[in-house]
């Protein structure tokens, strides 16, 4: 698919891919071969000067816009068009890579289990070293705490309370 590009074949694109949902295919080298357009245009005066704004303004929608289809068609599991762009391609793994590692499976979910201890006698308010306070507690009082092996170790070893 080797196209020239001109001002007017942005504009087209641009057009076209405003009207549909669908990610339009387009050339691998779209955005270098739209780029090498855009620089190539001499700022002689200022229609070309405008020439220039208006064409980096309309590649800027482009991609935008197929940014965003991109992303829809990831969330929705479908699989891209062909051809895509490199540059397209290279977003398109980038967002699949951060969802795998943002996935939630089994092993980062941290359930908030409650430890249940007994205490062993009176005891005034204590803190522990996490900073949160516990107690006060009268002896054989039930106590749950959130699941802080620190706090639970400290308690155990110093013969305050014994696990349930």
């Amino acid at each position: 698919m080797t196209t020239t590009i001109t001002y007017d074949y942005l504009w087209e694109a641009y057009q076209k891919e405003k009207q549909t949902n669908q990610l339009l295919p387009i050339s691998r080298t779209f955005y270098t071969d739209s780029l090498f357009f855009i620089n190539g245009l001499a700022a002689k005066g200022e229609t070309e000067s405008v020439t220039k704004t208006n064409s980096i303004s309309i590649l800027n929608n482009i991609f935008e816009k197929r940014r965003q289809k991109i992303l829809i068609y990831i969330a929705y599991g479908k699989q891209l068009p062909q051809p895509i762009s490199n540059l397209e391609q290279e977003l398109c793994n980038k967002v699949q890579d951060i969802l795998k590692v943002n996935k939630l499976d089994g092993t980062n979910i941290r359930l908030t289990d409650k430890v249940s201890l007994r205490s062993l006698k009176d005891m005034q308010e204590v803190i522990l070293p996490s900073g949160n306070k516990a107690g006060p507690f009268k002896k054989d009082q039930i106590m749950e705490l959130g699941n802080q092996e620190n706090d639970i170790e400290f308690l155990l070893s110093n013969a305050i309370c014994e696990r349930l």
